[in-house]
Protein backbone atom coordinates (compact mmCIF):
# COMPACT_ATOMS: atom_id res chain seq x y z
CA UNK A 1 0.00 0.00 0.00
CA UNK A 2 1.24 3.18 -0.88
CA UNK A 3 2.13 5.80 1.47
CA UNK A 4 -0.11 8.60 2.22
CA UNK A 5 1.21 11.90 1.31
CA UNK A 6 0.16 15.38 3.09
CA UNK A 7 0.75 18.70 1.47
CA UNK A 8 1.03 21.55 3.66
CA UNK A 9 -0.38 24.64 2.13
CA UNK A 10 -0.10 28.27 3.96
CA UNK A 11 -0.78 31.46 3.04
CA UNK A 12 2.18 32.66 1.63
CA UNK A 13 2.40 29.65 -0.93
CA UNK A 14 -1.61 30.45 -1.83
CA UNK A 15 -0.32 34.11 -2.45
CA UNK A 16 2.57 33.38 -4.62
CA UNK A 17 0.26 31.15 -6.63
CA UNK A 18 -2.03 33.70 -6.82
CA UNK A 19 0.30 36.72 -7.72
CA UNK A 20 2.01 34.38 -9.83
CA UNK A 21 -0.98 34.74 -12.88
CA UNK A 22 -2.78 37.94 -14.21
CA UNK A 23 -5.77 36.23 -15.45
CA UNK A 24 -8.27 33.82 -13.47
CA UNK A 25 -10.32 32.26 -15.51
CA UNK A 26 -8.74 29.61 -16.17
CA UNK A 27 -7.52 28.28 -13.20
CA UNK A 28 -9.55 26.65 -10.39
CA UNK A 29 -8.76 28.52 -7.04
CA UNK A 30 -10.76 27.85 -4.20
CA UNK A 31 -12.92 30.96 -2.99
CA UNK A 32 -11.35 30.98 0.27
CA UNK A 33 -8.06 31.19 -0.95
CA UNK A 34 -9.23 34.32 -3.27
CA UNK A 35 -10.75 35.90 0.10
CA UNK A 36 -7.50 35.60 1.48
CA UNK A 37 -5.75 37.69 -1.62
CA UNK A 38 -8.89 40.17 -1.67
CA UNK A 39 -8.82 41.06 1.66
CA UNK A 40 -4.96 41.42 1.76
CA UNK A 41 -4.10 45.43 1.47
CA UNK A 42 -2.75 46.49 -1.94
CA UNK A 43 -1.60 49.53 -3.39
CA UNK A 44 -3.96 51.36 -5.99
CA UNK A 45 -4.15 54.16 -7.94
CA UNK A 46 -6.83 56.50 -7.07
CA UNK A 47 -8.41 58.87 -9.79
CA UNK A 48 -11.82 59.62 -12.01
CA UNK A 49 -13.76 57.85 -14.19
CA UNK A 50 -13.45 60.12 -16.58
CA UNK A 51 -10.12 59.63 -16.45
CA UNK A 52 -10.35 55.91 -17.01
CA UNK A 53 -13.46 55.57 -19.50
CA UNK A 54 -15.11 57.46 -22.52
CA UNK A 55 -18.91 58.72 -20.92
CA UNK A 56 -21.93 58.81 -23.94
CA UNK A 57 -25.26 59.06 -23.32
CA UNK A 58 -27.43 56.42 -24.40
CA UNK A 59 -29.02 56.48 -27.68
CA UNK A 60 -31.43 58.88 -27.73
CA UNK A 61 -35.44 57.84 -28.37
CA UNK A 62 -38.15 59.79 -29.71
CA UNK A 63 -40.57 57.87 -29.81
CA UNK A 64 -42.04 54.82 -26.68
CA UNK A 65 -40.59 51.54 -28.03
CA UNK A 66 -44.11 50.27 -28.44
CA UNK A 67 -44.16 52.82 -31.14
CA UNK A 68 -41.16 50.97 -33.07
CA UNK A 69 -41.98 48.72 -35.86
CA UNK A 70 -39.51 45.41 -35.04
CA UNK A 71 -36.22 44.87 -36.43
CA UNK A 72 -32.94 44.18 -35.95
CA UNK A 73 -31.11 46.46 -33.40
CA UNK A 74 -31.85 45.76 -29.57
CA UNK A 75 -32.22 47.86 -26.81
CA UNK A 76 -31.53 47.47 -23.90
CA UNK A 77 -33.71 48.87 -20.99
CA UNK A 78 -33.77 48.91 -17.57
CA UNK A 79 -35.89 45.99 -17.28
CA UNK A 80 -33.20 43.66 -19.06
CA UNK A 81 -30.33 44.27 -16.92
CA UNK A 82 -29.18 43.41 -13.31
CA UNK A 83 -26.01 43.97 -11.64
CA UNK A 84 -25.97 40.23 -10.99
CA UNK A 85 -27.29 38.74 -13.81
CA UNK A 86 -25.81 41.07 -16.74
CA UNK A 87 -28.06 41.36 -19.43
CA UNK A 88 -30.88 39.09 -20.08
CA UNK A 89 -30.69 39.62 -23.54
CA UNK A 90 -33.59 37.15 -24.58
CA UNK A 91 -35.88 39.97 -23.41
CA UNK A 92 -34.10 42.58 -24.89
CA UNK A 93 -36.75 44.52 -27.67
CA UNK A 94 -35.35 44.45 -31.26
CA UNK A 95 -36.50 47.21 -33.24
CA UNK A 96 -36.17 49.12 -36.49
CA UNK A 97 -34.45 52.81 -34.91
CA UNK A 98 -34.94 55.72 -37.83
CA UNK A 99 -31.79 56.67 -39.85
CA UNK A 100 -29.46 58.76 -38.22
CA UNK A 101 -26.15 60.23 -38.61
CA UNK A 102 -24.21 57.40 -36.46
CA UNK A 103 -25.15 54.70 -34.13
CA UNK A 104 -22.86 54.01 -31.46
CA UNK A 105 -23.41 50.22 -31.20
CA UNK A 106 -22.32 48.50 -28.11
CA UNK A 107 -19.60 46.42 -27.82
CA UNK A 108 -18.06 43.59 -25.37
CA UNK A 109 -16.00 45.23 -22.95
CA UNK A 110 -18.52 48.08 -22.27
CA UNK A 111 -20.10 48.71 -19.44
CA UNK A 112 -23.81 50.25 -19.07
CA UNK A 113 -24.74 52.55 -15.83
CA UNK A 114 -28.46 53.62 -15.54
CA UNK A 115 -27.91 56.25 -13.46
CA UNK A 116 -31.93 57.05 -13.29
CA UNK A 117 -34.65 55.73 -10.94
CA UNK A 118 -35.07 54.05 -7.70
CA UNK A 119 -31.18 52.95 -7.86
CA UNK A 120 -27.90 52.94 -9.93
CA UNK A 121 -25.80 50.50 -10.86
CA UNK A 122 -23.42 49.46 -13.95
CA UNK A 123 -23.22 46.04 -15.82
CA UNK A 124 -20.25 45.02 -18.06
CA UNK A 125 -21.25 43.48 -21.40
CA UNK A 126 -19.86 40.16 -22.26
CA UNK A 127 -20.44 38.95 -26.01
CA UNK A 128 -22.71 41.28 -27.47
CA UNK A 129 -25.19 39.29 -29.87
CA UNK A 130 -26.91 41.07 -32.23
CA UNK A 131 -26.69 44.77 -32.79
CA UNK A 132 -27.30 46.85 -29.61
CA UNK A 133 -27.76 50.20 -28.12
CA UNK A 134 -29.26 51.28 -24.77
CA UNK A 135 -31.86 53.40 -23.43
CA UNK A 136 -31.50 56.86 -22.76
CA UNK A 137 -31.48 55.86 -18.80
CA UNK A 138 -28.01 54.23 -19.32
CA UNK A 139 -24.52 56.20 -19.64
CA UNK A 140 -22.46 53.82 -21.91
CA UNK A 141 -18.61 53.29 -20.21
CA UNK A 142 -15.71 52.81 -22.44
CA UNK A 143 -13.00 52.07 -21.28
CA UNK A 144 -9.63 53.88 -22.30
CA UNK A 145 -6.14 51.23 -22.39
CA UNK A 146 -6.21 48.58 -20.90
CA UNK A 147 -5.68 49.63 -17.08
CA UNK A 148 -9.19 48.73 -16.06
CA UNK A 149 -11.21 45.37 -16.61
CA UNK A 150 -14.70 46.20 -17.19
CA UNK A 151 -16.17 43.80 -14.94
CA UNK A 152 -13.76 45.02 -12.18
CA UNK A 153 -15.25 48.69 -13.26
CA UNK A 154 -18.43 48.01 -12.82
CA UNK A 155 -18.33 46.24 -9.54
CA UNK A 156 -16.72 49.08 -7.76
CA UNK A 157 -19.56 51.26 -9.15
CA UNK A 158 -21.99 49.14 -7.36
CA UNK A 159 -20.14 48.91 -4.48
CA UNK A 160 -21.03 51.02 -1.14
CA UNK A 161 -18.16 53.79 -1.67
CA UNK A 162 -19.61 54.91 -5.23
CA UNK A 163 -22.98 54.21 -4.30
CA UNK A 164 -22.93 56.73 -1.33
CA UNK A 165 -21.20 59.77 -3.61
CA UNK A 166 -24.07 58.68 -6.35
CA UNK A 167 -27.06 59.14 -3.91
CA UNK A 168 -25.58 62.52 -1.89
CA UNK A 169 -25.05 63.90 -5.46
CA UNK A 170 -28.73 62.71 -6.87
CA UNK A 171 -31.33 65.36 -8.07
CA UNK A 172 -34.92 64.76 -8.00
CA UNK A 173 -37.15 63.84 -4.37
CA UNK A 174 -38.91 59.96 -5.63
CA UNK A 175 -36.88 59.37 -9.59
CA UNK A 176 -33.43 59.95 -8.70
CA UNK A 177 -31.44 61.47 -11.61
CA UNK A 178 -27.72 61.72 -11.76
CA UNK A 179 -25.73 64.58 -14.14
CA UNK A 180 -22.95 64.10 -16.11
CA UNK A 181 -20.50 66.20 -14.53
CA UNK A 182 -21.16 64.12 -11.14
CA UNK A 183 -20.66 60.72 -12.68
CA UNK A 184 -17.36 62.51 -14.35
CA UNK A 185 -15.95 63.18 -10.85
CA UNK A 186 -16.79 59.84 -9.72
CA UNK A 187 -13.93 58.45 -7.79
CA UNK A 188 -12.19 55.06 -8.97
CA UNK A 189 -9.70 52.61 -7.69
CA UNK A 190 -7.28 51.08 -9.85
CA UNK A 191 -5.24 48.30 -8.40
CA UNK A 192 -2.67 45.72 -10.33
CA UNK A 193 -4.70 43.45 -12.81
CA UNK A 194 -4.47 40.95 -11.03
CA UNK A 195 -6.35 42.38 -7.89
CA UNK A 196 -8.69 43.20 -10.18
CA UNK A 197 -9.14 39.51 -11.70
CA UNK A 198 -9.15 38.32 -7.99
CA UNK A 199 -11.77 40.96 -6.96
CA UNK A 200 -13.92 39.59 -9.48
CA UNK A 201 -13.65 36.03 -9.61
CA UNK A 202 -14.38 36.56 -5.52
CA UNK A 203 -17.35 38.54 -6.43
CA UNK A 204 -18.60 36.48 -8.98
CA UNK A 205 -18.89 33.48 -6.23
CA UNK A 206 -20.20 35.57 -3.96
CA UNK A 207 -23.43 36.33 -6.48
CA UNK A 208 -23.56 32.70 -6.80
CA UNK A 209 -23.38 32.10 -3.08
CA UNK A 210 -26.71 34.27 -2.80
CA UNK A 211 -28.23 32.68 -5.66
CA UNK A 212 -27.84 29.18 -4.03
CA UNK A 213 -29.63 30.48 -1.15
CA UNK A 214 -31.94 32.58 -2.39
CA UNK A 215 -33.29 28.98 -4.21
CA UNK A 216 -32.36 27.21 -1.01
CA UNK A 217 -34.85 29.47 1.25
CA UNK A 218 -37.63 29.76 -1.11
CA UNK A 219 -37.48 25.84 -1.77
CA UNK A 220 -37.84 25.59 2.86
CA UNK A 221 -40.77 27.98 2.50
CA UNK A 222 -42.79 25.76 -0.41
CA UNK A 223 -41.43 22.88 2.34
CA UNK A 224 -43.17 25.15 4.94
CA UNK A 225 -46.26 25.98 2.54
CA UNK A 226 -46.75 22.26 1.51
CA UNK A 227 -46.74 21.26 5.42
CA UNK A 228 -49.11 23.39 6.51
CA UNK A 229 -51.60 22.48 3.75
CA UNK A 230 -51.02 18.89 4.69
CA UNK A 231 -51.80 19.49 8.59
CA UNK A 232 -55.38 20.68 7.66
CA UNK A 233 -55.86 18.13 4.74
CA UNK A 234 -55.48 15.75 7.66
CA UNK A 235 -57.86 16.84 10.06
CA UNK A 236 -60.97 16.61 7.48
CA UNK A 237 -60.24 12.97 6.80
Amino acid sequence: MAPEVRLEVNCASILYAITSFTHFDCLDFRPEWLHIYCMIPHRAKITTLAEVAEIAAGHPLRLGMDEFPAGNTGVIQMRNADPDTGVDWRSVSRVELPPARRIQFLNQGDVIFSTRGTRTYAVALGAVPFPAVCSPHFFVLRIRGGAVEPRFLAWQINQAPAQEYLQREATGSHILNIRREVIERLEIAIPSLARQAAIVAFAEEAARERRLLSALIENRQQEMDALAVGLRASNKE
